[in-house]
């Protein structure tokens, strides 16, 4: 493991706590660590794809193999969302240079959701696509260099936010379905608005978020716990 890779998996160990195990690798074509079934689903890919599904699929093995789980097949449901092995919560997160998994069968863990960006400003035109207009408003506070990683970091906490919630509520929602509310100097960010009604969105209201920068990544964490209370 590379020291940026131990780095960045320690970062996100301490942001997930003791009860959820985290793997982290980068990117490599593994077709000879893949079960027949995940060889096939990938075929037809190009490389980059390739290396992505396969790296994730043994990283997420490894992981499993630390909460005592049996090596199996992990190829996605047709949704295209992680399948995982029953009792196991998790979510796989990749972008250029980096693979992320993270996985639990903590009782307490409702939802997780990972997801890591490379640390480059979100480019200008993607903002009004990505933010509320709220959003906008607490991003057009700062100066330039800054709100192009509060853009970047907004994209990545909703990305991780939509893997947490997918499981419970299986609805693909726009980036504008919700509006999220940052606290930098916790390095947190929490569910200030969700467009959508409904006893599940009471409970993914509730979803809990951390942020960090690290290894030129920007990684974000959502949790949702059986502690969490659904609002009133």
């Amino acid at each position: 493991m590379h020291s940026s890779e131990h780095n960045l998996e320690s970062v996100l160990a301490a942001m997930l706590g003791p009860e959820i195990v985290v793997e982290v690798a980068t990117p490599t074509v593994v077709a000879d660590q893949l079960f027949p079934d995940e060889q096939q689903h990938i075929a037809r890919a190009v490389a980059k794809r390739q290396a992505e599904f396969g790296t994730a699929r043994v990283c997420a093995r490894r992981a499993l193999a630390r909460i005592g789980m049996a090596p199996c097949s992990l190829v996605p449901h047709p949704d295209r969302s992680p399948r995982w092995p029953c009792g196991v919560k998790g979510s796989i997160s990749h972008t250029q240079g980096c693979c992320v998994v993270a996985v639990t069968r903590s009782p307490d863990m409702v939802a997780l959701g990972v997801d890591i960006e490379e640390d480059t400003p979100l480019q200008r035109d993607l903002v009004p696509a990505i933010c509320t207009p709220d959003e906008q408003q607490w991003v057009d506070r700062f100066d330039q260099e800054t709100k192009g990683w509060l853009g970047k970091l907004l994209f990545s906490a909703k990305e991780a936010f939509y893997k947490c919630q997918y499981p419970l509520t299986r609805t693909i929602i726009d980036f504008h379905d919700v509006q999220l509310s940052v606290d930098l100097a916790a390095g947190a960010f929490s569910v200030a608005k969700v467009r959508p009604n409904g006893p599940s969105w009471d409970q993914v209201r509730q979803v809990a978020g951390k942020f960090c920068r690290d290894s030129h990544f920007i990684v974000t964490t959502a949790v949702l716990t059986a502690g969490s209370k659904p609002q009133g």
